[in-house]
């Protein structure tokens, strides 16, 4: 590879897990690269690729339009980041997958740079060093609905097969446990207490 932008990317080293597709040991080897190339704990962001494309040695397309670091331009895709928890889970590594999990929270930046709305989930963070931790997109649902996921099937561990609801949970070593209650038409179907 020649070009000195995306040396590595969020999406494929997620979804070589998320498919079921890849080898079990390259998949893994894959997820904890990606978390650790692009997750920023400083900051609280975890960027889709990384480096961003500048001056690219062939035609990048629209994704140039951007800054370095914004948006789609090796910024924090919020939809990417949480596929990327969702693999770490998946691949048991629940401190990993909380921590990227809580970065994408508005409550984990300062509002003063985020300064986008606190109370929803933004479909991008700027890593842009000029404008580091800026929310972008804001009230973009689909960020927020792969979050619930996240957390519901992945965090706790909760789904159906066929008519059983299963929950094995993968809880960060620091929850001491948690609880689930799923009601369905008001009826009780599942209450379990989960410890470490």
């Amino acid at each position: 590879n020649k070009s000195r932008s995306c040396r590595i990317d969020s999406i494929a080293q997620s979804f070589s897990v998320l498919s079921g597709f890849g080898s079990p040991e390259r998949s893994h080897e894959a997820v904890l690269a990606a978390y650790d190339m692009l997750y920023d704990e400083k900051n609280e962001t975890v960027s889709l690729f990384t480096p961003p494309f500048s001056g690219a040695w062939r035609e990048t397309g629209y994704i140039e339009n951007y800054l370095p670091g914004v948006r789609e331009n090796g910024g924090q895709y919020t939809h990417a980041a949480i596929w990327l928890a969702m693999a770490l889970l998946r691949i048991d590594e629940a401190d990993k997958g909380w921590n990227i999990l809580r970065a994408v929270l508005p409550a984990s930046h300062p509002q003063k740079r985020y300064m986008a709305e606190p109370y929803v989930l933004a479909a991008d963070i700027y890593t842009n060093p000029q404008h580091q931790g800026r929310g972008g997109w804001s009230w973009y649902t689909g960020s927020s609905g792969w979050f619930l996921r996240a957390v519901i099937e992945e965090l706790f561990g909760v789904r159906r097969e066929g008519g059983v609801f299963i929950a094995e949970p993968r809880f960060p070593k620091e929850w001491k446990g948690s609880g689930v209650r799923l009601s369905i038409l008001g009826e009780d179907v599942l209450n379990k207490y989960a410890k470490r």
